[in-house]
């Protein structure tokens, strides 16, 4: 089943000196943006002369929430690492400045490894997932399980800004059985608008899609798993 959200818009967020702000619209939010990186003469992507900085995904759901009491004979959720296009595996922030045209920044990257970030926060929300039968699970990172479950994996071809003021997340999704048998699959799509100008809100509102991701793939994985015993 696809995913195709288009997000509310988010808390106003924290702006950048290497972006002024143009416009309140979405357009001129990014426009911003976009404008103050050509002021500096980085249509090819260098920012050499704009404020660097290294960002992190936001917390989007709190470790105490992920707290959950599961059986240890509960069957395994396997969650595979987030693969990423090529691209985005780079560690720099991406942004689109035309219909064809992306733009990998050269002073503002992820502080961490990116496919890293997403994965640990898709395990967390998975985790606090209220939904039937998903919260009967044991749900685990394949690196660090030695046993055989139900799989999912989530590949991205986009998470990225876009110049029309939004950020952009696109990719697939799989879910396998202990078998290997197809149970489910999907598209991802998830557009949230930027709340404010610069590579901060950027970085918030790439976090909020990414919340707002996982929130549906947990409601999507939890009507094809397998019911558990103790599963109401």
């Amino acid at each position: 089943m696809s995913l195709s959200t288009r997000t509310a818009a988010m808390p106003q967020a924290c702006s950048t000196p290497a972006s002024p702000r143009t416009s309140t619209s979405h357009k001129g939010r990014f426009g911003g943006l976009l404008a103050g990186l050509l002021m500096l003469g980085t249509l090819a992507g260098c920012t050499t002369a704009a404020t660097g900085g290294a960002y992190l995904l936001p917390q989007t759901t709190q470790a105490g929430a992920a707290q959950r009491s599961v059986a240890a004979d509960a069957p395994l959720l396997e969650v595979m690492p987030v693969q990423l296009a090529s691209y985005l595996e780079g560690g720099s922030l991406v942004y689109q400045t035309d219909d064809i045209t992306l733009v990998q920044a050269s002073q503002n990257l992820w502080a961490d490894d990116l496919q890293d970030m997403l994965t640990r926060q898709l395990l967390t929300q998975l985790k606090a997932s209220p939904a039937q039968p998903l919260s009967q699970y044991r749900i685990a990172d394949t690196s660090l399980s030695g046993l055989k479950g139900a799989r999912l994996s989530v590949s991205l071809d986009r998470f990225i800004g876009r110049h029309d003021g939004q950020s952009v997340i696109t990719g697939r999704w799989r879910l396998r059985g202990v078998d290997g048998s197809v149970l489910e699959e999907g598209d991802i799509q998830t557009l949230t608008p930027l709340t404010d100008d610069g590579y901060p809100a950027l970085v918030n509102s790439l976090g909020e899609g990414w919340r707002v991701t996982g929130e549906q793939l947990a409601r999507e994985i939890a009507k094809a798993l397998p019911a558990t015993a103790d599963a109401s």
